[in-house]
């Protein structure tokens, strides 16, 4: 899943295997992505943007189950022993999470709400 599409297009293209594919859902208004056609077919590559607003509830469902499957078997994973480190922050520091996310904290951004 690509969260900044512009800036990322050509390292995507670049680490795809063969039929790979990019799910991605956010890039900065404005930003356009110049893609090389002729790689991308010969190498079977897909692109394609996701809205999860719009996405019907069972395939929604799915999606779900199979991230809780995935988890369960170890077949992905985070946290910083995965390199991808986890930052919580309480509710009442929204704002400060929001602040760390803009400012490209390296890693997950989590809201605790319970």
């Amino acid at each position: 899943m690509e969260v900044a599409t512009a800036g990322n297009a050509a390292l995507d293209v670049a680490v795809l295997a063969p039929g790979g594919a990019v799910a991605f859902y956010a890039t900065n208004s404005g930003d356009e992505v110049v893609l090389p056609v002729l790689e991308l077919m010969v190498r079977n590559l897909s692109w394609s943007g996701v809205l999860i607003y719009t996405i019907p509830a069972e395939a929604k469902a799915d999606a779900v189950a199979a991230i809780v499957a995935a988890v369960a078997e170890g077949a992905l994973r985070g946290g910083e022993e995965a390199g991808l480190p986890w930052h919580h922050y309480p509710l009442a520091r929204t704002a400060e999470a929001h602040d760390a996310v803009e400012g490209a904290i390296v890693g997950k951004v989590l809201i605790d709400v319970g």
